[in-house]
């Protein structure tokens, strides 16, 4: 009788051990973990769900709960207390802003599918705009990304033209194109101010990539004055909804790999 029910058992403890797996996957997608491998849209259900089927049904079963209690305890405190505006604010760097710059330049943060500006990327451009509007500076760049997806060459490229169209402004802009990272983007656009003379740049990107992202603008000799873009649903401030604050957080976590990797390649200080 005891034979007849240990294969019942097994079959239990990978069950559970399996739908542990896939929850702590979810909370750690959540959480922002794919973005650490630059692979955002890469879900990891299957294979965790499949690791905890193969621990549950052995002694380290423990450790699945384990990990799930870690992963479920941060997320409550993420999305329920002021952590994330805590250790995001050391990332943030703002600098005075002068009467008068070189240029203005509006770093990008993705595009979606059918080539239109991620809502990041939009807060950052109209940050950037607005400036322009003051008469900060007598040219704007702004970074544009294209990538192959399934053979097919994609861009936010006619996005960009038709919300800057929209602006009306008369200061002459230049695009900085195929931009992959940051620093990328600052050797692009190097390359253009180089060749207007221009060394002065005002900086406009999201507040927790300020200080990484003015840091790799300096490091390849521009001078720096660092706006944080005005980001909707930030979770920073006293009043932010928890998926804002797990936003934040995702962008935290990024931002704290992504600035020791640069450190580790001698790109910034």
């Amino acid at each position: 009788m005891q034979e007849a029910r240990e294969p019942k058992v097994v079959a239990r403890h990978a069950v559970a051990g399996a739908i542990l797996g896939a929850l702590c996957a979810v909370a750690a997608n959540v959480l922002g973990v794919p973005q650490l491998l630059r692979r955002p849209d890469l879900v990891l259900y299957v294979p965790a769900a499949v690791v905890g089927a193969a621990l549950g049904v052995t002694r380290l079963r423990p450790l699945l709960w384990i990990a799930a209690g870690i992963i479920a305890l941060t997320c409550i405190a993420v999305a329920y207390t002021p952590l994330v505006s805590a250790i995001g604010r050391p990332l943030i760097r703002r600098d005075s802003i002068p009467a008068r710059v070189d240029a203005i330049a509006v770093l990008s943060a993705g595009f979606t599918n059918d080539g239109l500006m991620s809502g990041e990327t939009l807060d950052r451009l109209m940050t950037g705009l607005t400036l322009e509007k003051r008469g900060l500076a007598s040219a704007i760049l702004i970074s544009r990304e294209r990538v192959s997806r399934d053979g097919v060459q994609v861009s936010d490229s006619a996005d960009l033209q038709s919300v800057t169209a929209l602006a009306g402004g008369t200061t002459p802009m230049f695009f900085a194109d195929s931009v992959t990272t940051t620093r990328t983007e600052a050797l692009r656009m190097k390359a253009i101010a180089q060749a207007n003379g221009w060394k002065t740049l005002v900086v406009v990107t999201s507040p927790l990539h300020t200080r990484r992202a003015c840091a790799t603008f300096e490091a390849v000799g521009f001078k720096v004055v660092c706006v944080p873009a005005a980001v909707r649903g930030y979770g920073l401030y006293s009043g932010a909804s928890a998926e804002g604050r797990l936003r934040t957080f995702r962008s935290w976590l990024y931002e704290t790999f992504a600035t020791d990797s640069y450190r580790r390649r001698g790109w910034i200080p």
